[in-house]
């Protein structure tokens, strides 16, 4: 029997309009406030009182409801026909296409969808297909079960009045509760996150047979059905876990599960229709989750592959909160979280973000397993997690905690390398987290925290961890933290003001924070004056020697080495040196504990030297320190600490653990005999003697020189191993090994040195003891070329940062040039060839070492001395000054910053007053230093010429001094060429001008004139005065194709196989200006002022060579192709060292090769440049020159008829005739015209000129004469 469907709208009755009364005037209240409403009465009720209280009523009796013509309702469409039917079109379309629409259409899909589309398309019909088969194996059974249904139940046939009473029955039960009703679903801020499951198999799920699977509901245990046909279906499975009412019971209403879309549109919009489109958007997404493919982690911070992560179970722990399907939490997950207003599930994400940190920091070293797509990106995740953890940084319990560690994790745990690098700047360009950082921000929370007292003692480790490596960061970090308010204090309290004596429960002071107070003072005096009152706190930790102390031995020594080392750097600066007077008692019983046997520790042995020493260089000047006469040298002798480390020496053995205490034990004997010589009567002559009697037998035949040739050994061995190193290797074990080595040998050569009487005396007749001279010697040439001062070039950060441990190899270098004037075997030239060697291997902090020599080196200049040496100078030269004349010039390119003074590795007198800094800088502001000096420093006064309105010199010279622009450029070529030939003569090349350095220079001088007021009189033209042109001449003569192909032995050849170019070397100079724009006004210059200048013009080719960028030939020869023929420079003076660097590779720029053809035929060109042009043509006619050159037809065809058609029979000749070897020693003219002995080359371009029709007009040129 069919069913009759209820009429859609029924009849439409109208009411009959009331009379309309009278508005009612309002009556106020007795009490003259409103009514009070009670919000308790719903809105019905109120209503029913107030139609009582009007006495109007609604109609009581129900309409009849006539049934109209039945209307028949479009159901949906099913999905599975319009995708049968749109599959249809779509292969109808593809069949249509042609091949190259198919790959262009393949191509677009993966340019918008990726590579793994394919794979993506592939599981969503996999998908489909199984969830149809599903539902056809529903639909049988259902029509089985519905088939043994019809016996048992019969349909009840019912009438149109009872179908429609029973749906308003059925309606009115399946009302959803009022909106405004309490529920358990979620808040509306989480409303626009949807809920994922990972899919579970049967497997992934495990049920305990002890307990139900859920402990809000009793598991139902149904029996399962018979097959007698007895069994009703309640409905079909589908994919969403509802059942489908079946035809029998369609009037059936089921509960949907809260929190499911069903329930909600029930609930929240009951008018709503199930396929309504406008609440589609609480359906399941099927669409391509753009998630899938992101990088995910789990709460490890293990990197989850997508193909995994996919397939992973919930139960695991890696539901989230994020949109896609796939387990574990993407980084931008973690970041919102990290932000959740949980407290554990914010502090959850920062746990998870600092092991997430530990595998970023990781791929700077190369391990990028499961994270490559994070590859390059290092530094910007390094900033987004360090600003979450900072985020939540005063935030109480585990957040807090867990924001510390994120923190630490990325500033100092992301490389640990660089917190045990002391002594130097880590502030690198690429190190933009640290720098991001708001100190003004930061530091004050962590001050907070430290005071607050409720942190854990890890999290105060790690707060400490963190202030030291900002106090490394940059002097200007190390400022901001002694400066900002209550930090040192509440430092101090935190980790050294403990209880004495300490309980059970109270913390121990740690040596680390004494270390950070070490950090921050050696940064600048201003932070070590700070600093002075946290020194006067930490004399407790002298008070009681580790014999008697009441913390742990281990803890005792490490306190008491750090407050000595502490104590030291303050005495580098001059400052608190008068503790040695008020803590006289302390130190004399801590001095009596290391002399004794009780004393184990060479660590601390060695502070305790090393603070004597600095407390010893403070009394020889007393009016250098801070205070004024803080210390005296009276004091010094009355202490005798000279005579108490004489004790020390007896309990040592040559042991290299024993090595750091002799070299301590010898500071302090040469700063003794140092501060004689200007305390003392006679120079402390009576000092030296008694020193040499108890130091000289050791030094001959004992302990001393065992020691010593064992530290020449071991620099050795580190030098070759560390030369050894494989990619990846670190260094720094190496060479912290030579920095002690180095130190110790370098203590021995100063004793030797402070042994000497004064140079005025004469010289030695004798050394004060014997030293292995020849061995320091070798060693010290060896250290000036080894290739670990490549370190000052290293861009790593942290690699770059370990040329701090160099400091001790240039001190060595030092003491050594010292050494080696005073032997006797040394000659002037010998000892200024080291001289300008170890000029450049010196490092910021040695200004003043590299002052003195610089004054040595001028005090040898003189014009007898290099008479002597062949090199004749005008005398105009010397009535002006010589080279004093550029000394100014040469103290600003050793110490260009005035108000940066680093103090040196060994402290003197004149350096505790000037010292600003006690840190080297960073390796990437380490150019902005003089030191180490460059190749080049000798032509730094040009610079100053070139600048003069903005040089610091010109503003601050001093009185008396009036040179000439003529004058100062003769001064800074003659030390130049004086300096490269010495180098030279003793085969220290690598430290002379390069090529291009000469070439770059001798430019500077003609540039003189660019910007010039230029008037006929060209006589004040500087590169116009003889004497300027011949020592430029001079200076570059070395460099010449002659110098180089005849290897004479008269003059010096400078071989530099590794070289920068011309680019390279004027960014130093020119910064951020390119050098194609200085060229360019350096032809410009010569256009216009030159005439015809010989070594201006030999200039102009350098930048014109095939190692250089097209533009540099294309300038000189189009845009200035008027002044080639005004360059006659000859072959054989061309500034290069091969001349194939002109030739090769062969010009295949068309535009250039018309460039050289219209050269050759229009502006007779001359010399070189002719050669250069005619081969470049030669070599695009003639396929023979060259086998790897791209040779056209047409091009030769075309250039060959010009030349034969445009060109003098001599041109004709030597482009016919020019034959060049593409191996071995380039051909000049005339020998690269000779064809006579290469009879297949004259064979090959005869016929190819036959071809041509050009036979009868060159043959003659082909033939043998």
């Amino acid at each position: 029997m069919s069913q009759i469907n209820p009429p859609l709208v029924g009849s439409v009755i109208e009411r009959k309009p009331t009379s309309q009364s009278a508005p009612k005037l309002f009556v106020p209240a007795k009490t003259g406030f409103p009514a009070v409403q009670h919000r308790s009465k719903s809105a019905f009720a109120r209503n029913i009182d107030n139609l009582r209280r009007t006495g109007s009523s609604r109609p009581r009796n129900v309409p009849t409801i006539v049934p109209s013509r039945p209307t028949r309702l479009q159901g949906p469409t099913d999905p599975d026909t319009w995708r049968d039917r749109m599959g249809r079109e779509n292969e109808e379309r593809v069949a249509s296409m042609t091949e190259e629409e198919r790959e262009q259409e393949r191509q677009e899909i993966l340019d918008r969808f990726g590579a793994g589309v394919g794979d993506l398309l592939k599981r969503v019909m996999r998908a489909r297909e199984k969830q149809a088969t599903s539902v056809q194996g529903d639909n049988t059974l259902s029509t089985d079960t519905a088939q043994g249904q019809s016996s048992v139940l019969e349909p009840v046939p019912v009438t149109a009045r009872e179908d429609i009473q029973r749906e308003v029955t059925f309606n009115r039960l399946s009302t959803p509760p009022p909106a405004l009703s309490t529920s358990s679903t979620r808040p509306s801020s989480r409303a626009d996150r949807k809920l994922r499951f990972a899919e579970l198999g049967p497997e992934d799920v495990h049920v305990y047979e002890s307990a139900p699977p859920s402990p809000r509901r009793k598991a139902l245990a149904l029996p399962p059905p018979s097959n007698d046909g007895s069994a009703i279906s309640l409905g079909k499975y589908s994919e969403s876990g509802h059942p489908v009412p079946t035809a029998a019971f369609q009037k059936v209403d089921i509960e949907p599960e809260e929190g499911t879309a069903e329930y909600i549109r029930r609930r929240y919009f009951p008018n709503a229709s199930v396929n309504d489109p406008s609440v589609a958007w609480m359906q399941a997404s099927q669409s391509f989750d753009s998630h899938a493919t992101s990088l995910r982690f789990d709460l490890s911070g293990k990197p989850i592959p997508p193909s995994t992560s996919s397939i992973l179970p919930t139960h695991l722990g890696l539901h989230h909160h994020a949109e896609g399907t796939h387990a574990g939490y993407t980084l931008d997950d973690m970041f919102l979280l990290s932000r959740s207003t949980v407290p554990a599930q914010r502090a959850t994400m920062l746990a998870v973000l600092t092991k997430v940190g530990q595998r970023v920091a990781a791929m700077l070293k190369g391990e990028t397993e499961g994270i490559e797509e994070l590859v390059g990106q290092e530094e910007e995740l390094r900033k987004r997690i360090m600003a979450a953890g900072a985020e939540a940084l005063l935030e109480r319990g585990s957040v807090g905690a867990r924001a510390v560690e994120v923190v630490w994790q990325c500033i100092v745990g992301w490389d640990e390398e660089i917190t045990t690098i002391e002594g130097v700047e880590s502030e690198s360009p690429s190190d933009t987290a640290i720098c991001s950082l708001r100190l003004d921000f930061f530091l004050p929370q962590i001050a907070t925290l430290l005071s607050r007292g409720d942190i854990t003692d890890e999290t105060k480790q790690q707060l400490l961890g963190i202030l030291h490596r900002l106090g490394q960061q940059s002097n200007s970090f190390a400022t901001s933290i002694v400066t900002t308010s209550n930090l040192i204090l509440s430092i101090l309290r935190s980790f050294l003001l403990t209880p004495v004596p300490p309980t059970e429960t109270s913390p121990l002071p740690d040596p680390c924070a004494i270390e950070l107070l070490i950090a921050l003072a050696s940064a600048s005096r201003q932070n070590a004056s700070a600093l002075q009152g946290s020194a006067n706190d930490l004399l407790r930790f002298i008070s009681f020697l580790p014999s008697s102390s009441m913390y742990p031995p281990a803890l005792s020594i490490s306190l008491l080495t750090a407050t000595l080392r502490f104590y030291t750097v303050l005495a580098n600066y001059g400052l608190f040196s008068h503790i040695a007077t008020t803590a006289v008692e302390q130190l004399t019983r801590l001095s009596q504990y290391i002399l004794s046997d009780a004393c184990s520790s060479s660590t601390l042995a060695v502070a305790w030297m090393d603070l004597l020493a600095a407390w010893m260089v403070c009394a020889v000047d007393p009016h250098q320190t801070t205070p004024d006469h803080e210390i005296l040298w009276s004091q010094i002798i009355g202490w005798g600490w000279d005579s108490e480390v004489n004790n020390l020496s007896d309990r040592l053995g040559n042991e290299q653990k024993h090595w750091p205490v002799w070299a301590g034990i010898w500071r302090v004997h040469a700063v003794w005999l140092e501060g004689a010589k200007v305390n003392s009567i006679r120079g402390g002559s009576s000092e030296r003697m008694e020193c040499l009697d108890v130091i000289r037998d050791g030094f001959t035949e004992g302990i001393e020189k065992e020691v010593i040739i064992g530290c020449l050994d071991a620099i050795k061995q580190s030098m070759d191993q560390l030369a050894l190193l494989l990619p990846g290797q670190s260094p720094l074990p190496h060479l912290r090994a030579i920095t002690s080595y180095a130190t110790t040998l370098s203590a021995a050569i100063r004793l030797w040195l402070a042994c000497l009487p004064p140079l005025s005396d004469g010289p030695l007749d004798s050394p004060p003891f014997p030293m292995p001279f020849h061995r320091i010697s070798d060693l010290c040439a060896m250290i000036t070329v080894h290739p670990y001062w490549s370190l000052l070039d290293s861009k790593d950060r942290g690699i770059g940062s370990a040329y701090v441990y160099l400091r001790s190899l240039s001190e060595l270098l030092s003491v050594y040039l010292r050494l080696s004037r005073r032997l006797p075997t040394t000659s002037k030239e010998l000892w200024m060839a080291q001289a300008l060697s170890i000029l450049s291997k010196l490092l910021p902090g040695d200004e003043d070492f590299a002052l003195e020599v610089i004054n040595d080196i001028s005090g040898l200049i003189t014009p007898e001395w290099l008479e002597g040496l062949g090199i004749q100078t005008p005398p105009v030269i010397w009535d002006r000054g010589g080279i004093n004349l550029v000394k100014p010039f040469l103290v600003h390119a050793i110490r260009p910053h005035r108000d940066i003074h680093i103090g040196p590795m060994s402290p003197t007198p004149q350096s505790i007053s000037t010292a600003t800094t006690q840190r080297l800088p960073s390796v990437t502001a380490l150019r902005t230093f003089g030191l180490p000096l460059l190749r080049e420093w000798t032509l730094s006064p040009l610079d100053h010429l070139l600048h003069s309105g903005t040089s610091e010199v010109f503003k601050a010279l001093p009185v008396g001094w009036d040179a000439s622009e003529v004058e100062i450029v003769r001064a800074s070529l003659l030390l130049t060429r004086l300096c490269r030939e010495i180098l030279h003569h003793y085969s220290l090349t690598n430290f002379a001008l390069t090529r291009e350095e000469a070439v770059f220079g001798c430019m500077k001088v003609f540039m003189l004139e660019h910007g010039q007021n230029q008037t006929t009189d060209s006589t004040e033209e500087v590169f116009r005065d003889q004497i300027v042109d011949r020592l430029m001449a001079d200076m570059l003569r070395p460099y010449t194709v002659y110098t180089t192909l005849s290897r004479s032995s008269s003059g010096p050849v400078i071989p530099t196989p590794i070289r920068p170019d011309l680019e390279q070397v004027a960014t130093r100079f020119l910064g951020t200006t390119p050098f194609y724009q200085y060229y360019t006004d350096f032809v410009a210059l010569y256009d216009a002022i030159s005439f015809s200048h010989p070594l201006f013009a030999s200039l102009l080719l350098p930048p014109t060579s095939m190692q250089y960028p097209l533009d540099y030939r294309k300038h000189l020869w189009n845009d200035f192709g008027h002044i080639l023929k005004t360059v006659r420079t000859p072959v054989e003076q061309v500034i290069c060292e091969d001349l194939r660097e002109y030739l090769w590779p062969i010009e295949e720029d068309p535009q250039m090769i018309s460039f050289y053809l219209r050269g050759l035929l229009k502006q007779q060109l001359q010399g070189f440049v002719r050669f250069v042009a005619l081969h470049h043509i030669a070599s695009s006619i003639w396929y023979d020159i060259s086998t790897n050159f791209s040779w056209r037809e047409e091009r030769a065809s075309k250039l060959l008829k010009a030349v034969v058609e445009q060109s003098d029979p001599e041109l004709i000749r030597e482009v016919a005739q020019y034959w060049q070897n593409a191996t071995g020693p380039t051909l000049l003219p005339p020998q690269c015209f000779d064809l006579v002995s290469i009879r297949q080359v004259r064979t090959s371009r005869l016929e190819f000129v036959t071809g041509l029709g050009l036979r009868d007009r060159l043959q003659g040129l082909f033939l043998m004469s």
